[in-house]
């Protein structure tokens, strides 16, 4: 009796657990399909033997757990991956918005435009009193300045786009902490009895995944079985069941904060470097941001180069009144400072021009040019001391406007002209100049030339008698060298970690923007290399993933026969045991 007891007992286990292991391959089965799920295995144990008429005998089987089959060093490699391939990703995509902001496929773009400017000026030199060629190179100019205006809001509008995906970046971050938290309460809960949460713990995993495909993280399982996460610069994401936000601050609100415990918000957006949000900050704050610095350097450079040059001449006629574009934030401040405000003062040196004065009958007064000195350093000529000067010249008289630039104006009856400035002051105060404004976001034709296309110069004045002919070229044609004049450019190196940084290039104009286009284009093609890397690394690793945790269908099902086998032989042992009893019991 004891004996057929026992392999009642026996046979009862076995059914138990091969009916346990046709559940959880039903379980695999049902979620053949679902991301992160892991293959689950029941681990069967043989129970505890006795000592029964002197001899130990087994007491059949039981299942001792069901564990995940994963390997956590595959799991975390391809986390980190998944990380790479995200930010290598979103790297790609803007960097593609770029690079047809920047397109040179059509005739809009500033290097084709650039190039039909330097023709243009060619024509005037050509033909330097003709009205239509000159006509012509302002309705160009107007057309140049809208397309380097153009770029700008462009280039702002991106970033303003990738702030707010950093935004909602986020707002996603903070939803999965605080999933991760609240999993990390059931784990715990469920895990107290040795029992493993294994469809929590990918449900976890998964969270986790994701998250690390946002920025840098660092994970611990702690002894009660939930998990702490940390991110850049120590700060805690996640610990037991509760989670510490992110959020966006700082004065425009495009700086990632993090909060502890006691409130305190910690400025992390410069030490995010991967993930998402590493790619966004790094596309904003380095990429975008170099290329915004570097065209303000090119068209800052190049404003400069065609003022400087169209300064020294003369158009078909004297000004009877000019007001300079550029404006001093302190007429006291000598004009070659900072201090100044000048845009440009930095190009002020110590030299002088001529300032011609001529009647009604386009004769000189006096004979002679009239010889304006500047002094560039501290306690040199100022705004006020220059108005002075000229004022002191017969029929001109000048004035500060209200905004702080330079008028100009002649007597009635006479009109004025320059020549030969060594200072540069005349095209730092925007005096006789072609362009205004001083970077791509603000460059303009200057309000005297499209009040009077007359005032595009192309002849020069002869230093000795102070006559000008319209049929004289000498400064156009000193304008189209500009074309092949090789000056120092700034180009930036942004690291928004370790500051901006400010070099220098000695090259042309159209070099110097073919150059920054080509590096686009060599930065974009080096990141979706990196795309394609990541993408295979990503792919290798989740085929080795997948033949260790995927669940596989013919696997299942040989499980699945081989449960339905063994349960059916523990039927037959209980049919056969109760044969047995029942026999037992007749004989009696």
């Amino acid at each position: 009796m004891s004996s057929l007891g026992m392999v009642l007992n026996i046979a009862t286990t076995a059914l138990a657990a091969q009916q346990y292991g046709m559940d959880v391959t039903a379980h695999n089965i049902a979620n053949v399909n679902t991301e992160g799920y892991s293959r689950q295995i029941p681990t069967l144990q043989g129970k505890q033997a006795v000592l029964y008429q002197g001899v130990i005998m087994g007491l059949g089987v039981k299942t001792e757990q069901v564990t995940r089959s994963v390997d956590q060093f595959i799991e975390n490699k391809l986390m980190q991956e998944k990380s790479n391939l995200s930010s290598s990703q979103e790297t790609e995509k803007y960097m593609q918005v770029l690079e047809g902001i920047f397109s040179e496929n059509s005739e809009a773009s500033i290097s084709s435009m650039l190039s039909d400017y330097w023709k243009l000026w060619n024509d005037v030199s050509n033909n330097p009193s003709g009205s239509s060629e000159r006509i012509a190179l302002y309705e160009h100019s107007l057309l140049m300045s809208e397309q380097f205006k153009s770029l700008g809001p462009d280039l702002n509008q991106i970033q303003t786009d990738i702030t707010r995906a950093v935004t909602v970046g986020v707002e996603r971050i903070n939803q999965i902490t605080s999933e991760i938290a609240q999993v990390n309460v059931e784990i715990v809960g469920m895990e107290t009895n040795n029992n493993v949460a294994n469809d929590l713990r990918d449900k976890r995993n998964a969270l986790v995944s994701e998250l690390n495909e946002y920025l840098d993280i660092k994970a611990f399982e702690q002894s009660n079985h939930s998990l702490t996460i940390i991110s850049v610069r120590g700060c805690t994401l996640v610990q037991g069941d509760g989670n510490y936000e992110l959020e966006m601050g700082g004065s425009n609100g495009d700086r990632v904060r993090w909060q502890d415990s006691g409130g305190n918000y910690v400025d992390i957006t410069n030490h995010i470097s991967n993930g998402k949000l590493g790619a966004w900050l790094d596309l904003r704050d380095n990429i975008i941001s170099k290329y915004e610095l570097d065209l303000d350097a090119m068209a800052k450079e190049f404003i400069w180069s065609v003022n400087q040059q169209h300064s020294q001449g003369v158009g078909l006629e004297g000004f009877s009144t000019v007001t300079g574009t550029y404006a001093v934030s302190n007429s006291g401040e000598a004009l070659g400072t900072q201090n100044s405000g000048l845009d440009y003062y930095e190009k002020i040196s110590d030299g002088n021009f001529n300032l011609w004065v001529y009647d009604s009958n386009g004769a000189v007064v006096g004979g002679s040019a009239n010889v304006i000195t500047i002094d560039a350093d501290t306690g040199g000529t100022t705004l006020a001391s220059l108005r002075n000067d000229i004022n002191a010249v017969d029929n001109i008289s000048a004035s500060i406007t209200t905004d702080g630039k330079l008028m100009i104006d002649a007597d009635s009856g006479y009109t004025f002209a320059f020549s030969d400035d060594t200072s540069n002051v005349l095209a730092a105060l925007g005096v006789n100049t072609f362009f205004s404004g001083s970077t791509a976001g603000d460059i303009s034709v200057n309000s005297g030339i499209v009040a009077d296309k007359n005032h595009i110069v192309a002849a020069r004045i002869d230093a000795a008698t102070g006559e000008f002919a319209a049929g004289d070229n000498d400064n156009a044609l000193a304008m189209t060298d500009l074309q092949y004049t090789s000056m120092d450019i700034s180009q930036w190196t942004c690291d928004r970690i370790n500051g901006n940084t400010k070099g220098s290039v000695t090259t042309t104009i159209e070099d110097y923007y073919h150059s920054m286009v080509g590096s686009i284009g060599i930065v974009s093609s080096s990141i979706s290399r990196d795309t394609e890397f990541n993408e295979m690394m990503v792919n290798e690793l989740n085929t080795l993933r997948n033949s260790i945790s995927a669940v596989s269908l013919d696997e299942e099902m040989t499980n699945l026969i081989k449960y339905q086998h063994a349960y059916q032989a523990a039927a037959k042992l209980i049919t056969v045991s109760d044969e047995m009893l029942n026999t037992l019991i007749s004989a009696r």
